[in-house]
Formats: structure tokens, sequence, C-alpha cells
């Protein structure tokens, strides 16, 4: 019986001038989204081979550790990704290159200076920008079409299945044959998402079709998983706005008033629900330091930390200058004479100091690390924190489950992070390690003369290489999809209680 009604309303569908203008939406947005990724995609798969392959020649040059630790790892380039026809994931605001820190020298007395050695730079988040958190209209990608039109052609499809029948009569006569109203529900309910879901399933054929004639773009066994579940969640997220458009039609006795209860419901979730709860929780959430406070803040630390014990070591070269010569015989010697002395007592580096000078260069990567981390940390919580909130409309956690699973977005932005991170530890542990492995080094990491000085083969330096596995993709995205399919069920059980209760 249920198939029956499947069959009659996926025909109604198929006859009706809504079902060809959605074939036609549907297949122009997908056409015009594979044309413009074919013009675009492979200029940044050129780049991002160009500046990797220029990055690790930069990392292979240096033939000594201290060389090696001073230049670091180099640039870390985020790898494009294949499925960025999927999802844009506002990359355009999130960097997608995280570089070294700058480089100081600081005189420890004269004619002897103390030079940095590498430190990682975390990139600045603009959090003004990222407040938008809605699909971005001007970016034809799927999140664009599914999150708009897998939300507004459903209830297109349903306004009138209940309310429609009810003006006409009809529904008092079909409930009259031995037909249940769960029967008749769930008949309508699938009969609609497969009107819905064919135009959709058929216009992204014809865009992976038209994708796959470019050799610059290749999706491997993951990819082409990652794009089976990404349908899946379009789905699953067209399932949820048929029962909504049920629950409505089942309620009301009036299509035309369900139409217009539908298009408010659809317009406060889809379009103004993303940005409106964006914006409040940016304006609720105690605000971060800005870059002026935040620069402020590390430059007293370093100050502190660094500044102040390289003050300390001229004083007490000064002190023991004046205790081995007297102030008036400086002064009455040729200013030469008297700057060449200087500068061949400060040469006279105590060993007993290089401890303390190492310590100083580490010391100061160390500071500058965790005030760049923790600055970081703070702007991706208030980030993370506004997503959890705009995840309250459908159409913001199908966004954030299709950037997770196309590898794009904020997610991808903290995996490159944490992957990046992964890659300096690793960089620096080789470093210690061939460190400790000469047996005539001082094992003073930081400075030139505490440093092993035999060569380094190229190849035994460690290269980065951004990878994401299919594991990573899904797991950022298992809470989104769980929250879909939460949500189909308790929409789907509410059209049914719904229509269990409306009077015929």
């Amino acid at each position: 019986m249920i198939w029956h009604i499947v069959t009659r309303e996926f025909s109604d569908h198929l006859n009706s001038l809504r079902f060809a203008l959605t074939t036609f939406i549907l297949v122009a947005l997908m056409v015009t989204n594979a044309v413009v990724h074919l013009q675009t995609h492979p200029d940044r798969v050129r780049h991002y081979s160009e500046s990797v392959t220029t990055a690790r020649n930069a990392v292979r040059a240096p033939t000594q550790l201290y060389l090696l630790l001073q230049k670091g790892p180099g640039d870390f380039r985020k790898r494009p990704s294949p499925l960025a026809f999927v999802a844009d994931g506002g990359e355009a605001l999130l960097p997608g290159r995280i570089w070294s820190g700058g480089s100081w020298s600081k005189t420890t007395s004269p004619g002897n200076s103390l030079k940095s050695v590498w430190w990682m730079g975390y990139p600045h988040l603009n959090l003004g920008a990222m407040s938008s958190l809605r699909p971005t209209a001007t970016k034809i990608d799927w999140v664009f079409i599914i999150t708009y039109l897998l939300s507004f052609l459903p209830l297109m499809f349903t306004f009138d299945a209940l309310s429609g029948e009810r003006e006409q009569g009809t529904l008092r006569l079909c409930l009259a044959n031995p037909i249940s109203r769960h029967a008749l529900l769930l008949g309508k309910f699938i009969g609609a998402l497969f009107a819905v879901l064919m135009p959709f399933y058929f216009a992204v054929l014809l865009n992976l079709a038209i994708l796959s004639t470019d050799t610059w773009i290749q999706l491997d066994t993951a990819a082409w998983s990652r794009l089976g579940l990404i349908v899946l969640i379009a789905s699953c997220y067209a399932g949820i706005f048929i029962a909504v458009g049920l629950i409505v039609s089942a309620a009301t006795r009036e299509s035309r008033l369900t139409l217009i209860l539908l298009l408010l419901i659809w317009v406060t979730i889809v379009v103004f629900m993303p940005s409106t709860l964006g914006t409040l929780a940016a304006k609720w959430m105690s605000p971060v330091q800005t870059q002026h406070q935040f620069n402020k803040a590390k430059k007293a630390a370093l100050a502190q930390a660094i500044d102040e014990p390289i003050k300390q070591m001229q004083e007490q070269f000064e002190k023991q200058l004046l205790s081995r010569y007297s102030l008036g015989a400086l002064l009455k010697m040729p200013r030469a004479e008297a700057q060449a002395m200087v500068e061949a007592e400060s040469a006279k580096v105590d060993d007993a100091d290089l401890p303390m000078l190492a310590a100083l260069v580490m010391k100061d990567v160390e500071v500058r690390e965790r005030f760049n981390r923790e600055h970081l940390a703070a702007q991706s919580a208030q980030v993370l924190q506004a997503r959890a909130i705009t995840r309250f409309s459908p159409a913001a956690t199908v966004q954030y489950a299709l950037e997770s699973l196309a590898g794009t977005g904020f997610n991808r932005h903290l995996h490159f992070l944490d992957s990046v991170r992964l890659h300096i530890r690793q960089f620096r542990e080789f470093i210690a390690e061939r460190e400790r492995a000469d047996a005539t080094s001082l094992h003073l990491i930081g400075i030139p003369q505490g440093m092993s000085e035999k060569p380094v083969p190229p190849q035994a330096i460690p290269i980065f290489e951004d990878t994401l596995t299919f594991r990573d993709t899904l797991n950022t995205a298992m809470g989104d999809i769980l929250l879909l399919v939460l949500l189909l069920g308790g929409f789907l059980l509410g059209a049914f209680l719904v229509f269990v209760r409306s009077e015929v």
C-alpha cells in the first residue's frame, strides 16, 4: 500500500512544472560550479606545487645543524582540497601558509652579538571577516546549492501535500479506504523525497562528469568515499525540510496559508538564523586581545625574559673591564687603541656564559611561540563557540559537515595547524638527536659555538607533507552528521504526531 502511494505521489510530482524547474535550476548551478572550478583549481594546484618545491629546496640547503636551526623548517603550505568545489569554506579568509618568525641580533658585549633562531609564526585570524558564518551566496559551490535549494525546493513539493488534499476533500476520501495515516504520510514523504533527490542526483553526476575531464582534478578512493557521504548528508538535509513541510501542511487547512508559513520558516532557519546567531555570539563572548594589546604584552614578556639578562651581561662585562683597567687609563688611550682593547676583551667569551646564552635563545623561542599559540587559541575558541551556537540552524550544521568532509573551512585549518606543530616537534627532535650523536659537541642548542659542526645529509632532514585522511574528515564531521540524523528523526516523528491529531 505504501509503495502505491509513493508511485502516485512521485508520478504527480514528475508531471508538474515545479519538477521541471527544479531540474533546470539544479543542473544550471551544478554546471556553473564545475566550469568555475575547472578555471581556478589548476592554478591553485600549480602554485602550491611550485611553493612546496621552493620551500623544500630551502630547507635542504643548510649543511650544519646551527644553520638548520636558524633557518628552520621553512614555510608550510596548506594543500588545496580536490573537493573545493563542494565547499569553499571561506578559504580566502583563512591563512593558507604558516611562515617562519623574524630574526633579531642583540649585542651582549662590544664585538659579540647573540642571534635568534627560527620560531613558528602563527597566522592572525580576521575575526571580523569570519563572523559572516552563513553560506556565501557569491560562491556557487555545493554548500550553497544544498543549503539553499535543498531546503527551499522540498517545501515547494510538500506545502499542498496534505492541506491541498484537505481543501479538495480528497484526503477524507483517501482515509475512508483501509489506509492508515502513518502509511499515507510515509508514502507522501518518500514520494516527495524521490522527486527532490532525482534532479539533484542527476545534476551531481553531470557535475562530476564535467570535472573528470580535467587531468588536474584527480579523485582517489578516499575522495569518492567522502563524496558519497556528502550526497547522503544532502539527502538527509532534504528529508528534514520535507518533514517540516508535512508538519505545517498537516496542521493547516489552506495551502496558501501553508506556503506563507513555510516561506517564513525557511527565511528564519536558513537565511536569518546563521548570520544573526553568529553576530550575536560574537557580541556575547568576551573580547580577545587586539593585535596592539597582544604585541605589547609579548614585548613586555620578551623584555623581561631576554633583554634584562642581556643588559645584566653587558653591565657585568663593564665591571670586569673596569676591574682590569682604570677609567682614567682608558680615557687617556687613543680612541682606536681603546676600542681594539675593548673588542679583544669582549672576544674572550667565558665558557661558563655559553649555557646561559643558549638558554636565552631558546627562551626567546619558547616565549614567542607560547604567546602566539595562546592568542591563536583564544581566537579559535571564539570561532568554535560561534559555530556551536549557529548549529541551531540545520543550514549551518550541514555547511560545517560538508566543509569538514570536503577538507576546507575552519576545521581543516585547525587540522593543518596541528600537522604543522607535529612536524615542528619532529624537526626539533631531529636536530637534538643529531646533536647528541656528536660526542665532540658541547650540546648547547641555540648558539653556533655549542652545536655540532658535522655536515647534515639533506636527505635526512624531515620534510613537511600536508595530508588529510578520510578518518580525519569523518571525525570532525561526525557530530554534525549525528545532529542532522536526529533532526530528521525528530521532524519526521513530529509530522506523524501532528497528522494523527489533525482533523480531516
